[in-house]
């Protein structure tokens, strides 16, 4: 295995990159095999400016959060222990992850206020499309796909003024955590980076993306923010003072990207630290853990309430080191929520460390494309390499470029076990 990862595994910010992206092409972001003339559209001004200065903000937090945290290094040394520091407590003492309840209820008073201050700014009938009942059907209602190709429901950015744009994005500020946020912004500009470089590009842009309430924000009762467009699913369910980002999905096409002589790459600490882990097993730990088949995402969207059998290496028969590898994979996905939730969701993945299970497909050298899953008793996360070869690209081959991931809870997706 590779051991001096490629540019496209490390991570790094720009606070000029932090802002909503401009457009990504149809049929490369699809995976499609057609290719079409040659297209470019100018940037969404208004949105860009609504959010720098916000995203800018996200970057500073980001970094302070990285560096007092756990590092982003991309080496596959086996022994980085540092990049957790919890311990492997006997998960019969644990809390499910799912319905960890240490939460203060200071973000989500943040989230509350944040929500309704953005829906006393909507007039009638932007109220009506944006706060809908809250129904299976309608929490479902999302996808990685672009607009051309999936309908969504709620305000599209474009339909916004610039005060009701900044509103919508201090909601998820206050729902995430900087590193959260900085990614969502680092997703949308990546399909900027694409729009510019790929043929025919039909429409789409940073103003392309939905935000809506299903549920009407409450202190008590379940709601949830939805937020998404191409690449990006973002849910995040509140009761009471517990909240969860179950199901969300992240995406990037293109995965690396340069602008201001900064690379940006929003899933890089998420890929290196699985290369790590699997770095670091032994020749039947490594074998245990391939999948037969190579698999793009099982619990993606369309996919709620399905339920999968544990598939791979089990987590029990790794050594301290490894259970530390799994546990800084497992905190890539948990952090991008707020600080007090997020805590409290890692501490219970802690208590169930010996329970997980962890499966991969494809190569084991850094820089070729590759599919993996983290399974728990309380949580499914998977990473998938998509076809299509970047910018320009369209082909189905698997490419670093092009990324599809899933965070999904066990029976707690939507919020649907937590209590106020």
């Amino acid at each position: 295995m590779t051991t001096t990862p490629p540019r496209a595994l490390r991570r790094h910010t720009s606070s000029g990159l932090l802002c909503l992206g401009v457009a990504a092409s149809l049929l490369a972001a699809c995976g499609s095999s057609t290719s079409t003339t040659a297209t470019t559209l100018a940037a969404a001004t208004d949105v860009t400016s609504a959010v720098t200065s916000a995203a800018t903000e996200a970057t500073t937090a980001t970094e302070a959060t990285t560096a007092s945290t756990a590092s982003d290094s991309t080496t596959t040394e086996s022994t980085d222990a540092s990049a957790a520091t919890a311990s492997t407590t006997s998960a019969t003492d644990a809390t499910p992850a799912a319905t960890a309840t240490s939460a203060t209820g200071e973000a989500s008073t943040r989230t509350l206020a944040a929500a309704e201050a953005l829906i006393t700014m909507l007039d009638e009938s932007q109220k009506t499309a944006a706060v809908v009942e809250r129904t299976a059907a309608n929490l479902a209602q999302w996808s990685n796909f672009p607009d051309q190709i999936f309908q969504r429901a709620g305000l599209r950015m474009d339909s916004l003024n610039a005060d009701q744009q900044k509103a919508t994005l201090a909601v998820l500020e206050a729902a995430l955590s900087p590193e959260g946020y900085a990614q969502v912004n680092q997703i949308t500009a990546a399909d900027g980076v694409l729009a510019s470089t790929e043929a025919n590009n039909p429409g789409f842009g940073a103003d392309k993306y939905w935000i809506r309430f299903i549920g009407t924000p409450s202190a008590t009762d379940p709601w949830t923010v939805q937020f998404g467009g191409h690449h990006l699913a973002v849910n995040v369910s509140v009761v009471g003072d517990q909240m969860t980002l179950a199901p969300t999905l992240w995406g990037a096409q293109p995965a690396s990207y340069d602008q201001s002589g900064s690379t940006v790459e929003p899933l890089a600490g998420e890929l290196s630290k699985a290369f790590a882990l699997m770095d670091s097993l032994d020749a039947a730990q490594q074998q245990a853990a391939m999948l037969t088949t190579t698999k793009d995402l099982v619990v993606g969207p369309g996919q709620d309430g399905k339920t999968i059998a544990p598939e791979g290496v089990k987590s029990s028969t790794f050594t301290a080191d490894q259970k530390q590898l799994l546990l800084a994979e497992v905190q890539e996905w948990l952090r991008p929520l707020n600080a007090e939730n997020a805590a409290a969701k890692l501490a219970s993945a802690e208590a169930e460390l010996d329970q997980m299970t962890f499966a991969w497909s494809g190569s084991t050298t850094v820089g070729e494309p590759i599919y993996f899953r983290v399974q728990s008793p309380t949580f499914i996360i998977e990473f998938a390499h998509q076809g299509g070869a970047g910018p320009g690209g369209g082909t189905g081959t698997a490419s670093i470029d092009h990324i599809h991931a899933m965070y999904r809870e066990i029976g707690n997706d939507y919020g649907k076990l937590l209590t106020a």
